[in-house]
């Protein structure tokens, strides 16, 4: 698995590391979201002890970098980059942004997201529901993760859903 920065920032906040090592080992980083001036110190602490950075180091990611520029210009250089790792070393994308998320699906690339590893949590039976639920307000109310309501509102009861199934 690869996380962007939202990913990362989420982990960072919630915690969880040893859960996504044991379920999703190894897991790595593109080294330009490393690089970038956006990243807060203690993140790129946590980064650089939990995760693997991964260059663009071929041909064929560069070029994908490059066309993602081309195609979806809104994109970061850290978010392409992730994203070129993750369609040509076939990694799990862990992204919460819109438009990583888009191009994800556009270009056939598996990804995944916060509430989706949170319900994994569930699954696996390291969490309850109440504290995945609590888990994801920590996000929005602490970190300032916006969630559509209705999006959250439908999540709870699929966890409701899968407890009582």
């Amino acid at each position: 698995m690869i996380l962007d920065a939202t990913a990362l920032i989420d982990f960072c906040w919630l915690n969880e590391w040893e859960w996504l090592k044991q379920h999703y080992s190894p897991l790595y980083i593109a080294q330009e979201v490393l690089d970038s001036d956006n990243l807060e110190v203690v993140t790129r602490q946590v980064a650089d002890k939990h995760l693997i950075p991964l260059p663009l180091d071929t041909e064929a990611m560069f070029a994908s970098f490059l066309e993602f520029g081309t195609k979806v210009p809104l994109l970061s250089e850290a978010d392409r980059s992730t994203i070129a790792i993750a369609r040509h070393r076939l990694l799990v994308c862990a992204s919460d942004d819109g438009l990583v998320v888009e191009t994800c699906e556009t270009y056939g690339i598996v990804y995944t997201r916060t509430l989706r590893l949170l319900s994994e949590m569930v699954t696996t039976q390291h969490k309850t529901v109440a504290e995945v639920i609590d888990m994801a307000n920590i996000l929005i109310k602490d970190r300032g993760k916006h969630i559509k309501p209705s999006l959250l509102a439908i999540w709870q009861k699929s966890l409701q859903k899968d407890v009582t199934d």
